[in-house]
């Protein structure tokens, strides 16, 4: 067995109380604080026509809301494991009142869908709120978390009134996820790549350019954005050539475009530390069906239910590096200027590595990330430390996995003369103030969308607004928030008990981190390699 897959499979000591609400906004406290909405009764029932037929919605509140529309066809089958289909058209009136399935996934993640029906693979719909009476609005399309094991976009859409007062067009959709969304064995054509997951998306983004002006919003204004999985779904689609034309800005929220760990396949040039992707495959598929891994057939993957390809996945799953949906990983893209030029902004949590318990990533693992400096390791991080070695290792885990993925990209996009914008969130509830060291995984998002009236909150929603109608965070007299590259030192917005500007945080840990990005990547970086 691949030895990094073995320590996957292993895990890590769970940080225990330290675990977070799983690293997505959680349905219930969408629904607790009023943001989801209600449907309204007695209004006539919206309709619009897009592309492929009719469809007919339902209101909430002021936004007509439209639910479970296909944007592909059904992944099963014969398309299991392959590029997503256009969908066919339809005649009549098509019923969106009700969301789609979720994308198989493992059943201790169920909670994260709220309706009560059971996942499927025929999942890949899109859902759409608007103003009434929208009209060429910025699109904000989410892409939802969950390790690229779990979610789906159903939970987001509760968002969307709230950005439709605001002159937003909303959207979110699912994916496929796990080994049926990501998935490098050997007896797979393969030939447009490995990443269906990340195919559907390029799918979703398409629908929007096709249809979303059907529905008020502007094709030429889409910014994406995500948390954690779903910031990481941003850090890629900012550098693969089939998203050129679709967005127009990106939000990556504790995404991990230079995780030390990315799965390569045999197509690409091998990078120090990085998994196969074809053995990880390969142990998996001899798992699930019970065969030795080199008897297994095309017909057995196969024939094996949805349901158990979802469960086969420990911890957090990770998109591939496969030289053709993937071209390579998307910090070494972002350094040699090839990302889209449009704004983008990201950043992370204080405490972002609280999910490191369940991440499928041992100590192990990351004191080999250090290659052979484990002391300067616990010295940088030796406040942490001295509490447990859980803490130090969690918080060096967030810190290089997230921060330093933030930090990267953004001065990174002075290669393509557009800004980047980097953020510092460390802003913890008071209830929960002693029990956690620091704004645990996801809280950003948790707290900016459920917290309406705490004035950090309501700066977040204003420049988070503001960057998907402009392109730039300002605005609304609040602090300024100049880009990351152009100074002495990196520039951060720090958002604590108050917003604040900062230059050069964490230097002495993000130089460290940045060393080992920096020694690992050296090879691809150079013009040698460009494409």
């Amino acid at each position: 067995m691949d030895r990094f897959r073995l320590r996957a499979l292993r895990g890590f000591k769970p940080v225990g109380r330290f675990l977070p609400m799983l690293f997505v906004l959680l349905v219930p406290v969408f629904a607790a604080t009023g943001v989801q909405g209600a449907e309204t009764i007695g209004q006539s029932v919206p309709r619009v026509e897009t592309a492929q037929g009719s469809l007919e919605g339902v209101w909430v509140d002021a936004s007509k809301v439209y639910r479970g529309i296909p944007y592909a066809k059904p992944p099963v089958e014969d398309l299991r494991w392959q590029p997503p289909q256009p969908v066919d058209g339809w005649s009549g009136v098509r019923p969106a009142k009700t969301f789609g399935p979720a994308c198989p996934q493992p059943a201790r993640f169920r909670y994260m869908i709220p309706s009560d029906q059971p996942p499927s693979e025929d999942c890949l719909t899109i859902n759409v709120s608007a103003p009434a009476g929208a009209e060429d609005q910025p699109v904000w399309v989410m892409i939802h978390g969950g390790g690229f094991a779990s979610g789906s976009g159903e939970y987001l859409l509760a968002l969307g009134p709230l950005l439709n007062a605001e002159g937003i067009v909303f959207v979110s959709f699912n994916y496929r996820l796990s080994t049926l969304g990501f998935f490098a064995h050997p007896k797979l054509a393969g030939e447009q790549g490995v990443n269906y997951g990340l195919m559907d998306m390029w799918a979703a983004l398409e629908w929007v350019r096709e249809n979303i002006a059907a529905f008020g919003g502007d094709p030429e204004r889409v910014t994406i954005s995500g948390i954690s999985a779903g910031g990481m779904a941003v850090d890629m689609l900012m550098v693969t050539p089939e998203s050129a034309n679709l967005i127009n800005g990106g939000i990556s929220q504790s995404g991990y475009g230079t995780w030390f760990r990315q799965p390569r396949t045999g197509k690409v040039t091998p990078l120090d530390g990085a998994p196969s992707a074809e053995a990880m495959a390969l142990e998996l598929a001899g798992e699930v069906t019970g065969k030795p891994p080199e008897e297994v057939t095309l017909g057995d993957l196969y024939a094996v239910p949805a349901e158990r390809w979802a469960e086969s996945v420990r911890g957090f799953h990770v998109p591939i590096v496969d030289g053709l949906s993937l071209p390579e990983e998307s910090a070494i893209l972002f350094a040699r200027g090839k990302q889209h030029p449009v704004p983008f902004m990201s950043g992370g949590t204080s405490f972002d590595g609280s999910v490191l318990g369940i991440s499928g990533v041992d100590a192990e693992t990351l004191v080999e990330i250090t290659n052979g400096q484990e002391d300067r390791l616990k010295a940088l991080w030796a406040e942490d430390f001295a509490v447990s070695e859980d803490q130090g290792f969690s918080r060096f885990f967030g810190d290089a996995r997230y921060l330093y993925a933030a930090l990267n990209l953004t001065q990174a996009m002075q290669t393509v003369k557009r800004p980047g914008y980097l953020y510092f969130f460390d802003y913890v509830l008071p209830e929960k103030r002693g029990q956690v060291p620091g704004a645990e995984h996801g809280s950003a998002g948790e707290i900016m969308w459920t917290q309406m009236d705490l004035p950090i909150a309501q700066a977040m929603r204003g420049y988070w607004i503001d960057f998907v109608k402009t392109g730039n965070p300002n605005g609304g007299g609040r602090v300024f928030w100049p880009p990351a590259a152009g100074s002495d030192e990196p520039q951060w917005i720090v958002f604590g008990e108050q917003v604040d500007q900062r230059g050069g945080l964490m230097a002495e840990k993000m130089e460290f981190v940045d060393g080992l990005w920096q020694k690992r990547t050296e090879s691809l970086r150079s013009p040698s390699n460009k494409p």
